[in-house]
């Protein structure tokens, strides 16, 4: 006959082990919150257009939001340094943009971040770069341009985002290949450059397609020349450079675009990043929205982005001097 005392004792034996087996504080499944993302311009650029409409599609793929946080400031230092110095958690990332985040680097070695100090989930856009004026102005055409800066040297006053930013870059080299000079107002962003120029401030623009397109298709801008080795079906009207000047210029400020995290973010949740991106980016409801912005859409995985970065620092490398 079993004692009641020791039956009581046995059963709060198996009672505690049964506790001690189940699992405690098992981690939710990521992500479990919304996810933030840094972009390190301002609002109207290429990048935030970019972002904003990645996140319209986060909830679908990703299953959370991605909420856009813009800082602005020093050709995107700002926000590169928020982001490198974040906790890898998962739940901040932030926009990637080369050559920018290499040129800041090359450029001002005092720089709290290197490109190293980003773990890269993917690459989503391939964005060139247009010399842009107003529909009204008085430049109609960018031999237009480069004959008024050849007779004015110094006075053709040109907006873009900087100082030292990608599109400086190839502003400058399209400067030097041409043989003339201007004089390159910096602000923080595609957006603040583009309305300057639609406010007469400037005399012209250079910019990324993407954030001059909504400027272009409503009449109040017209792209003039594209740095990249051939047309793009959304600006089928607009000539490459090569094609106005006879001569080749790289496109070396063409923006090239994507998402990282901070150093240190586990594999796991990498690939559940560059998973449901990458699923974005194949959607049939994002490729024909993107289409419409003018948003060349260019998807690698982060093997493929780690390479890409790699090969970005070689091209910064040989052409940094131009900005110096």
């Amino acid at each position: 006959m079993v004692r009641k005392g020791s039956l009581s004792a046995s059963l709060m034996v198996m009672s505690m082990l049964l506790l001690c087996s189940m699992p405690t504080g098992a981690a939710p499944a990521y992500p479990a919150k919304p996810v933030i993302s840094i972009v390190p311009f301002s609002a109207g650029g290429g990048n935030d257009i970019l972002l904003r409409l990645i996140s319209k599609y986060a909830n679908k793929y990703l299953g959370q939001s991605l909420i856009v946080e813009n800082k602005p400031g020093a050709s995107g230092q700002i926000g590169w340094t928020a982001l490198s110095k974040a906790r890898p958690d998962g739940y901040t990332i932030g926009a990637t943009s080369f050559p920018s985040m290499l040129l800041i680097k090359a450029l001002r070695p005092e720089t709290a971040f290197g490109h190293d100090d980003f773990r890269y989930i993917c690459n989503i856009q391939i964005d060139p770069i247009v010399w842009v004026v107003r529909a009204d102005g008085e430049l109609k055409t960018a031999k237009d341009i480069a004959e008024f800066a050849k007779a004015n040297p110094a006075r053709l006053n040109v907006a873009g985002d900087g100082p030292q930013s990608n599109v400086q870059l190839q502003h400058l080299l399209a400067a030097k290949t041409l043989g003339f000079s201007t004089n390159f107002v910096p602000y923080s962003g595609s957006g603040p450059a583009l309305t300057a120029l639609l406010g007469g401030h400037v005399d012209i623009a250079v910019s990324t397609v993407s954030a001059s397109m909504p400027h272009i298709e409503s009449g109040k801008l017209r792209a003039v020349a594209l740095f990249h080795e051939q047309r793009l079906d959304a600006l089928r009207d607009t000539p490459t450079a090569g094609e106005v000047f006879g001569v080749d210029i790289p496109g070396v400020g063409t923006a090239i675009r994507g998402l990282a995290a901070p150093k240190g973010l586990d594999s796991a949740k990498v690939a559940i990043l560059e998973e449901a991106i990458g699923k974005i980016c194949r959607s049939p409801e994002f490729i024909a929205e993107a289409s419409s912005l003018g948003i060349i859409v260019r998807f690698m995985g982060a093997a493929e982005t780690e390479d890409l970065v790699r090969k970005n620092y070689l091209l910064v490398e040989e052409y940094k001097s131009l900005l110096k």
